[in-house]
């Protein structure tokens, strides 16, 4: 049976669970797939980072402790390595196998609301440079920060620019540029080798933007805010891409799958939405899955292909 509400306008299916997961002890902040059917791993205000066998809705090995609310992680490709940050400061990279951090490296003055790995992980292994920045963004002082993975020294100035804490950051799969999406209800885009802005600010949003995603078939960025929106833009032009999709609570992230075919939010209530992209056939919500937790987030950074003028 369809439902609506005086938040949305558009029809969507009854809530069903796909999967319910418990076992962290405080709101999950961020959640990624590792590769290859490796499962999930999500980071909580629990001061941990967990990994889950999808198919039996369990953790799998102990618990990875930070000093405080850990607000957001990323994985590599090969998911061998996760690195994640919070509250502590702290910036850690974790062994997926052994679930031991073999590095951490602090240097921000304020909490870490967010981090990106560059996406070309095979060149973490030759020594490639540029396969080793890591970019990230701290709640307290609006500025976004490049690391050496390797040693985590600071190979670019400091990129000021957002008025506000900073939620999201984005590479692009070349490592060229940079997105960032911010409380000052705009989103940026950043030479990531002169820290320089490049065109014009995204602007539509009427609440905080928290997440940003990039489309894996072309030029296309969606975003997640506080207004209970999701919109969809069109990066070369600037333009948004259709109506802004309503939800019934503050949408919390999204995210593409590789796909490219639809895409997933997190609201504050829990509840996660799968949204057809606009330029297909159908805009309806497809699924929404109840969480066990108050709130669940991706986290925040997302590394796909687009080009970008």
């Amino acid at each position: 049976m369809l439902l609506t509400n005086e938040f949305s306008p558009v029809p969507y299916l009854a809530p069903k669970p796909l999967l319910t997961i418990s076992g962290h002890e405080g709101t999950v902040n961020g959640i990624a797939y590792l590769p290859a059917g490796g499962g999930l791993v999500t980071c909580s205000s629990d001061k941990t980072v967990r990994i889950w066998n999808v198919e039996l809705g369990e953790q799998e090995g102990m618990a990875m402790e930070h000093g405080g609310w850990v607000r957001s992680l990323a994985v590599t490709k090969d998911g061998k390595r996760t690195l994640s940050g919070g509250w502590d400061k702290i910036l850690r990279v974790w062994d997926m196998e052994m679930h031991q951090p073999i590095a951490e490296w602090g240097g921000h003055q304020g909490f870490i609301d967010c981090i990106a790995m560059s996406p070309d992980d095979q060149l973490v292994a030759s020594g490639d440079s540029d396969g080793r920045i890591l970019a990230s963004a701290t709640r307290d002082d609006t500025v976004i920060r490049v690391f050496d993975v390797e040693n985590g020294d600071l190979i670019l100035r400091l990129i000021e620019g957002h008025t506000e804490w900073v939620n999201s950051v984005v590479w692009s799969l070349d490592g060229s540029w940079l997105v960032t999406a911010s409380n000052d209800r705009s989103i940026l885009f950043w030479d990531s080798d002169t820290g320089e802005t490049i065109g014009d600010p995204l602007t539509g949003h009427t609440f905080f933007i928290r997440s940003i995603s990039l489309s894996p078939d072309g030029p296309k960025l969606v975003s997640a805010s506080w207004d209970r929106t999701i919109r969809f833009w069109d990066i070369d032009s600037g333009d948004p891409i259709g109506d802004p999709l309503q939800h019934e609570s503050m949408v919390q992230a999204v995210t593409f799958p590789p796909s490219g075919d639809f895409v997933a939010c997190a609201e504050s209530s829990g509840k996660v939405s799968i949204w057809r992209i606009p330029w297909c056939d159908s805009k309806k919500v497809i699924a929404h899955a109840q969480l066990s937790c108050p709130t669940i987030s991706h986290s925040h950074c997302d590394c796909r292909h687009t080009n970008r003028c």
